[in-house]
């Protein structure tokens, strides 16, 4: 529990700082947070603003508050399609997507899962990344549309067909199965080293 200086005089406020410590420390781009002068600029830009828990300002705001489990539990830090414009707008220049994705994945090393289907189809893309190179897309659906089981699984595979037949007839999609690209070791190896590194390259 931290303190914070009470500059009318007084007693100090009781603050918890030690969660906006842990993410200045561990998530992507969480030291950015500390530009952010609360206009809500991001949350107006934010086509998905209406659809989220806590708008990136509140999320912000929460962060200083050292409310972890309402911050990593949040489905907004997983409802980004990274569209840039809140950091296109933000008169901070703060990159407000790549603070939003660091909490994401930060929030699933910890053990939180906000969003199931978003978790189940990044880990798949990433799995498939990192095996070949690219990405199999007949595979990533099925292994997407499976994820909670075969009636589901079939369920969704029918809701989706017209779309999958489409993607076969303009070559985006293959009957058989992707190879990986040349180059895999040393993706693998880079890929590899960059975890490694932890956040930012900070551990390098």
């Amino acid at each position: 529990m931290g303190k914070i200086e009470n500059k009318g005089g007084g007693r100090p406020v009781g603050y918890n700082t030690s969660f906006a410590e842990e993410v200045f420390r561990n998530v992507d781009f969480g030291e950015e947070i500390k530009m952010c002068m609360q206009c809500g600029v991001c949350a107006a830009s934010c086509p998905l603003s209406l659809k989220m828990d806590f708008s990136p300002r509140k999320i912000f705001t929460l962060i200083r508050a050292g409310k972890r489990e309402e911050v990593l539990g949040s489905q907004a830090i997983m409802l980004c399609t990274s569209c840039y414009s809140c950091k296109v707008r933000c008169p901070r220049k703060i990159p407000v997507v790549d603070v939003m994705h660091g909490l994401a994945n930060y929030a699933l090393r910890q053990g939180f899962v906000p969003r199931k289907n978003t978790s189940v189809f990044g880990g798949e893309f990433w799995r498939q990344i990192y095996k070949l190179g690219r990405i199999d897309e007949k595979d990533l659906s099925r292994r997407y549309f499976f994820a909670d089981g075969l009636v589901p699984g079939i369920k969704n595979s029918l809701e989706m067909m017209d779309m999958g037949l489409q993607m076969l007839l303009h070559k985006r999609m293959k009957l058989l199965p992707e190879r990986p690209i040349k180059g895999i070791k040393a993706l693998r190896r880079m890929l590899d080293k960059a975890e490694q590194m932890g956040k930012g390259g900070a551990r390098a």
